[in-house]
């Protein structure tokens, strides 16, 4: 205890000689070193978290449930009505909605000569007011109208399917619009002609193409089954596997899954976004490190002399190495500090009040608890390591050595 007080009054008397200016700039280094970890970090985690709820709200809700796998494969879930009754009763279930799957080719005759445009696309039957209840497509409707719970002559196309709502990777109908008609060819041979009611966009789903569950009926001569349902449920009740677990007790021979199963496809892309992450935290932990290390190693190459002289008076070395440990350790504090401040006061409240507006929808800082740990601790910790490190090297000197300056 001793020898830590000793170190502590060292470090005060030293910090306090110090040059106003260098303390100030060396505090800034580490201030800008820290805001950038926490900015950059927060921004891809927030990329991610809206890519993620972006697919839940438009394509997967949280929990899927797909027809029985095993031991016979079905095509079909049995009396859905009866199903998502007894699912919705389950506590923290908020909605469900059921959906027809089909494949088909469409065809629209974009210049009206008689030669119309060919395109497959993934056509789903839903029923029009249950499905706002579970996904957002009806309010990203970029042209005409949605779904009318009455028609079952209309449909609406994905921006991917219909063409000229920007660039698309994939094959489309080169700019069909509201109001115009398609045909579509259904894998089983029927074909139907409709007219387009709405375009919508969500990000970089939007390749699917929606008609009234009724229309799917008649198309694929079923009644009261469904493809899929989708559950939505408050993921902050209870978790997803709790919820999985309930439905599995309803159904207990049909699949369910959550949306971190269902969204296997878009990992690899958040995985690079934490590999950027991982890299932006990695070089700002090194430029706060090498900042302090030549900061408090010219620190104690100007100060040999004084160290020398400690050491004859009989201050011990490690008492000296933790006195330069807490300077290094002060000015991180006061770099993450500001830092905190800054990204917990000022940028994460103005993006939440001010997100930036993506295709993806809107973009804010994400943070965990685990991470913040992660990213102030690993500041501290390389400042202290690396002014544990050139003081060592200065201190280990012989008291005379140190006192020539040799």
């Amino acid at each position: 205890m001793r020898e830590l007080k000793v170190a502590l009054f060292l470090a005060i008397r030293s910090v306090a000689r110090a040059q106003l200016s260098t303390s100030a700039l060396l505090v800034f280094i580490l201030f800008l070193s820290f805001l950038n970890l926490m900015f950059i970090t927060g921004i891809l985690a927030g990329v991610s978290a809206a890519i993620i709820q972006q697919s839940i709200e438009s394509t997967t809700s949280y929990i899927d449930v797909d027809p029985q796998q095993a031991p016979i494969q079905r095509s079909f879930i049995p009396d859905q009505l009866d199903l998502r009754s007894r699912i919705e009763t389950i506590p923290g279930v908020l909605a469900t909605a059921r959906h027809y799957s089909a494949s088909g080719s469409l065809a629209y005759d974009r210049d009206k000569n008689g030669h119309s445009v060919l395109v497959g696309a993934p056509i789903i039957g839903i029923n029009p007011a249950e499905e706002r209840q579970v996904t957002s497509i009806a309010e990203h409707m970029v042209s005409g109208g949605y779904l009318d719970q009455t028609q079952s002559d209309e449909i609406i196309l994905g921006a991917d399917v219909a063409g000229g709502y920007g660039p698309s990777f994939l094959g489309n109908l080169g700019g069909a619009k509201p109001g115009e008609k398609i045909q579509i060819t259904y894998s089983n041979g029927v074909s139907r002609t409709y007219s387009i009611k709405g375009v919508y966009q969500v990000g970089f789903a939007s390749a699917f193409a929606f008609v009234s569950y009724k229309e799917l009926e008649s198309v694929l001569s079923v009644s009261n089954y469904a493809s899929e349902i989708l559950v939505r449920v408050d993921p902050t009740y209870t978790t997803l596997d709790d919820y999985a677990n309930s439905i599995r007790q309803v159904a207990p021979n049909l699949k369910v899954s959550d949306y971190t199963e269902l969204l296997g496809q878009i990992a690899p892309i958040t995985l690079a976004f934490s590999a950027i992450g991982f890299v932006v935290a990695v070089v700002s932990v090194m430029v706060a490190a090498i900042t302090i290390f030549v900061l408090i190693y010219v620190n104690a190459i100007s100060k040999r002399r004084q160290i020398g002289i400690l050491k004859a008076i009989g201050i011990e070395q490690r008492v000296i190495i933790i006195s330069y440990m807490f300077q290094s350790l002060f000015y991180s504090t006061c770099g993450v500090a500001l830092g905190s401040v800054a990204v917990f006061l000022g940028l994460d409240p103005y993006l939440r009040a001010h997100p930036f507006s993506l295709p993806l929808g809107e973009l804010h800082l994400s943070f965990s608890a685990l991470g913040n740990v992660l990213s102030i601790s690993s500041i501290l910790l390389a400042g202290i390591i690396a002014g544990v490190i050139p003081s060592w090297r200065v201190a280990r000197q012989n008291i005379i050595s140190a006192i020539w300056g040799a």
